[in-house]
């Protein structure tokens, strides 16, 4: 137990998407049991970069002991954070962290890679060596939304019979602009077979516009809701990468009250992730994945 109670800030890229309430509830339950207060708030939504700087610069005028970011913009968040660690703030980033890395501390999911090893699976299992994608993003400004199509191309480039219908499109974290690109993609390109959504919004979007064209197109994705999750049983959703959400606020945590007490932690952590499939969807291992994003689910 810390010797005095701490308040930290969380700030999250948003509050409108499951995955960042499982890194509140992560945190919430470390500082139930370690004695801590922290503090949530985000923007409404993730493209509002000016309301997420004014968060961490409020944070470091109201003197609290911690924050824990997730950036929306890898430079754009450079400064507010250097504020805080010039008033002997500590800093931990989860999910999506700064360039350089200036913060004490990132946890997040190697991006890349486990996209490159999704492209992989996509390719072998779903394609088997042929065939065509496309690639529906969250946006080009966030860490992750720049390193998973990265990874994804990466790993299909592996396959020479396999190509990309079009340009890699933004579904802004809108499910309703992510099913809109969905039906004119299923329109110009009637041989396309995948889709990459790279978020779970960009993922949810395509499965739900396939399910109502009754298409023949599947979905890889990274992240899942409880929605996502029946359209991974259903088959529509052929395989999604579940990061560690609800772990990223737990250590997060942890980590800020080791750099209170005087401990070193590591400067990057690679936080665990899993390939959902329609196969593997009941599996002890996939329950405990899909529960860092759903604490209570029960399949």
């Amino acid at each position: 137990m810390p010797t005095q109670h701490y308040v930290f800030e969380l700030i999250t890229k948003s509050n409108a998407s499951p995955y960042w309430l499982a890194v509140k509830e992560g945190a919430d339950a470390a500082a139930a049991k370690y004695g801590v207060t922290v503090q949530f708030e985000a923007p409404s939504s993730g493209l509002d970069l000016a309301t997420q700087i004014s968060m961490v610069n409020n944070a470091v005028t109201a003197g609290v002991n911690g924050i824990i970011l997730a950036a929306q913009n890898p430079k754009a968040l450079l400064n507010p954070v250097q504020n805080a660690l010039n008033a002997h703030i500590p800093v931990v980033t989860v999910d999506s962290g700064l360039s350089p890395n200036i913060a004490d501390s990132f946890l997040a999911t190697s991006n890349v890679g486990a996209a490159e090893a999704l492209a992989k699976y996509t390719a072998t299992h779903l394609m088997h060596g042929s065939g065509e994608y496309a690639i529906i993003d969250f946006n080009h400004t966030a860490s992750t939304g720049i390193a998973r199509p990265e990874g994804f191309e990466l790993g299909m480039k592996a396959f020479p019979n396999i190509k990309r219908d079009g340009p890699v499109l933004y579904s802004e974290n809108n499910i309703s602009t992510a099913i809109s690109l969905t039906n004119n993609l299923l329109t110009e390109y009637p041989h396309l077979t995948i889709i990459f959504g790279a978020n779970d919004r960009s993922a949810l979007g395509p499965a739900e516009a396939i399910a109502r064209a009754h298409s023949k197109v599947r979905v890889v994705g990274f992240d899942a809701d409880l929605g996502e999750i029946q359209y991974v049983k259903d088959g529509i959703i052929e395989a999604s990468i579940l990061q560690s959400p609800y772990d990223m606020g737990y250590y997060a945590v942890v980590e800020l009250l080791d750099i209170l007490q005087g401990k070193k932690v590591p400067k990057r952590v690679n936080t665990p992730y899993f390939l959902l499939t329609p196969q593997n969807v009941n599996t002890p291992a996939a329950i405990r994945a899909i529960q860092q994003y759903a604490p209570n689910y029960k399949p």
